[in-house]
């Protein structure tokens, strides 16, 4: 396994937590006895980034400054996810710089993503997996103390999907997960809260003739977020594997 982790954060571990799933449906049930079926078949040797479009889009998104090393693109069994075709990174985000009196301070915005795509042989199997991951998500193994936890379906055309997005004290994380027939994708972000609004949050008397929404210093809300990962973003990303799988299986 090879470490995409350079920055030592909860949301990292969490993510990582998240991605260890039980062994029940490992490759070993994947193949015939002549050899892989189904979409497993066809997508077996794709790259986790290529299937995210190396989160070109999120990152704009997000207003990414920078990416804290370099994008891990994994295929099938490797990576944290042996199940799925993974793409991960962390990315700088905006800064927030302020003086008080004789006391300078500065604070990075960061946010970590990691997308998986998981084929299947069979579609009774990608239902298992879809079952395997939301339950492991609910059962939080890296005990994050999350608040103000909402659920959801994405948008667009899924056999079934769920979204579960939530604050904590420092951090918000979004987690999405779709299938489309034998194959499941998913979509975990989770980013430091806004450094300018909770500059504001934490001492408004400093700020007497502004508001957190003006010194919020992020290019999005936490609520336009997730209307556009769980609204538009999965469901582009979901085209994007149907048309490149139908490609592939038709040469």
């Amino acid at each position: 396994m090879r470490a995409w982790n350079r920055r030592a954060t909860a949301g990292a571990a969490a993510l990582a937590a998240g991605l260890t799933l039980a062994a029940c449906n490992g490759s070993g049930s994947d193949a015939t006895a002549n050899g892989p079926s189904g979409s497993l078949a066809v997508m077996d040797d794709w790259r986790g980034c290529e299937v995210f479009g190396d989160f070109t889009d999120l990152q704009e998104r997000l207003g990414a400054t920078g990416i804290d090393g370099e994008l891990q693109s994994d295929g099938l069994e490797e990576g944290i996810d042996a199940e799925a075709a993974g793409c991960a990174g962390l990315f700088d985000l905006a800064a927030f710089a302020d003086t008080q009196g004789s006391f300078d301070f500065s604070v990075t915005g960061d946010a970590t993503a990691r997308g998986g795509l998981a084929p299947w042989s069979t579609e009774a199997e990608a239902e298992a997996n879809f079952a395997d991951r939301v339950e492991q998500r609910r059962e939080n193994p890296a005990g994050v103390a999350y608040t103000d936890q909402t659920e959801g379906e994405l948008g667009g055309d899924w056999d079934e999907s769920l979204y579960i997005a939530a604050d904590s004290a420092n951090r918000f994380y979004l987690d999405a997960y779709g299938r489309k027939g034998d194959w499941v994708v998913y979509l975990s972000i989770d980013f430091l809260h806004d450094p300018g609004v909770d500059a504001y949050e934490t001492a408004p008397e400093f700020y007497p003739d502004s508001d957190a929404d003006q010194m919020a210093v992020y290019p999005f809300t936490t609520d336009e977020l997730v209307a556009w990962v769980t609204g538009e973003h999965l469901t582009q990303i979901q085209t994007d594997i149907v048309e490149r799988a139908e490609s592939e299986a038709g040469r």
